[in-house]
């Protein structure tokens, strides 16, 4: 959590960010928002949005105070608030992708991606309201929630009659040294049946083996 300032301070240090010539892009993005952003970063940490609570009694109505609160607290929880965290997800993607030369996902790779995300990445590894729900042969948006895939660009959604869950990947953030990438996908949990509205920002990790499940870490917390 320290690095959260300073990493979304690089975005506007390093003003519009680009692969430049002869250097590989070390971020492939998916997400247009995301795209746009990172070509304006400063508009985008500074632009307002719904103010954000957070434990205390503070309040959140930009990326940079959203950064610089998360480094003492969580947001406040309350079904308002869960709603809201919406608005804060390119927050999260930014200070991801901060300083690192990005260009554009292609459509095909941005397509496997978001094939991926529904055939093998472990639902047990992230907090969702399909968590508890799943087990060690369920634990897939394909094994766990029926439906029909929806797919569009990096992004796959299952819609049923009580429920929408839908995983994006918004970015891939080079490695290095010959490891795959990780992927940086933000997650949309809606009840159709109540007034739950989940909404975060995951880091997916490669499998370790051919066949393995892709697994995923929560990027907001130390």
């Amino acid at each position: 959590m320290k690095r959260w300032i300073a990493l979304a301070s690089a975005v506007l240090a390093a003003g519009t960010l680009h692969a430049a010539a002869g250097q590989a892009p070390a971020v492939r993005i998916a997400n247009p928002e995301l795209l746009a952003a990172l070509q304006a970063p400063e508009a985008a940490l500074q632009a307002a949005r719904t103010p954000l609570a957070f434990e205390g009694g503070a309040s959140a109505s930009n990326c940079h105070e959203y950064a610089d609160l998360m480094q003492k607290g969580p947001p406040a929880e309350s079904a308002r608030n869960f709603e809201i965290r919406s608005e804060y997800l390119l927050c999260d993607a930014l200070r991801l992708t901060a300083g690192k030369p990005f260009a554009a996902e292609k459509p095909k790779a941005a397509g496997r991606q978001a094939k991926a995300l529904y055939e093998r990445l472990d639902l047990r590894t992230f907090p969702s309201s399909l968590h508890q729900r799943a087990d060690e042969k369920k634990h897939t948006l394909k094994t766990l929630l029926p439906g029909t895939p929806e797919y569009d660009g990096g992004a796959v959604a299952v819609d049923t009659p009580d429920q929408r869950f839908r995983l994006e990947v918004v970015g891939t953030v080079d490695q290095g040294r010959g490891k795959k990438p990780d992927w940086i996908v933000w997650v949309s949990d809606e009840s159709k049946t109540g007034s739950y509205r989940g909404y975060s920002t995951i880091v997916v990790h490669p499998p370790r083996t051919a066949s393995g499940p892709y697994t995923a870490a929560d990027p907001t917390r130390p």
